[in-house]
């Protein structure tokens, strides 16, 4: 068996190599990984718009498609979302809007918008004429959303409804009356009309 010291380095060598191209292809390995976490990250701020926001603009008093397409303007998607009547404010006209005005939001983002429909809805009075006591109308009348004037008192069965009025106007049972209308309601004030009441018969006293 040779004891040569050249024999012994020369096996060394290749092993030296060997270790110092495994740590390149390590490092080489680590450098593609961390380059390509990197870019990820790059892209997926790029995709998402990280730390880019717009202002939502006020657009409460424009008409609905002015303020779409002001949205539009801004890269903001407007949708009317509600519609609600309003006294006095015209038809169309934006009266709300969710984010609010100011808000920081990303490109693309809907914003709902409440529209004034213009027409104030009209509903049924429920079936009280005639048909009711006073509890159980003035119950019902305000269940549905309508305001009570001090009720009307006529002849007639104690609490007994007779009829509802709008605006000096005796109304038809099942008539259609804006929403949350003022309503007064005519009950009988436990007096009978004189012509309704039926006198007994006197009996003179020659008659025994």
């Amino acid at each position: 068996m040779s004891n040569n010291p050249d024999n012994k380095n020369t096996e060394k060598r290749p092993i030296k190599r060997q270790i110092r191209l495994l740590l390149i292809n390590l490092a080489a390995m680590a450098a593609v990984v961390v380059a390509a976490v990197l870019i990820t990250f790059r892209w997926i701020d790029s995709y998402t718009e990280h730390n880019i926001a717009i202002k939502v603009p006020d657009i409460t008093g424009m008409q609905e498609q002015e303020a779409i397409d002001y949205l539009a303007q801004h890269d903001l998607e407007g949708l009317a979302s509600d519609r609600v009547f309003i006294k006095g404010v015209p038809a169309g006209e934006i009266t709300a809007q969710r984010p609010a005005a100011e808000a920081k939001v990303k490109r693309g983002r809907k914003i709902y918008l409440t529209v004034s429909s213009g027409n104030q809805p009209m509903i049924t009075i429920p079936d009280v004429i005639d048909n009711s006591s006073l509890r159980e109308a003035e119950s019902r009348l305000r269940a549905a959303g309508f305001r009570l004037t001090p009720h009307d008192t006529i002849p007639g069965d104690l609490d007994w409804v007779y009829g509802v009025r709008y605006e000096g106007r005796e109304l038809k049972s099942q008539e259609r009356v804006p929403e949350g209308a003022q309503l007064t309601i005519v009950v009988g004030g436990g007096n009978k009309e004189e012509s309704d009441i039926i006198e007994a018969p006197t009996v003179e006293d020659d008659w025994f």
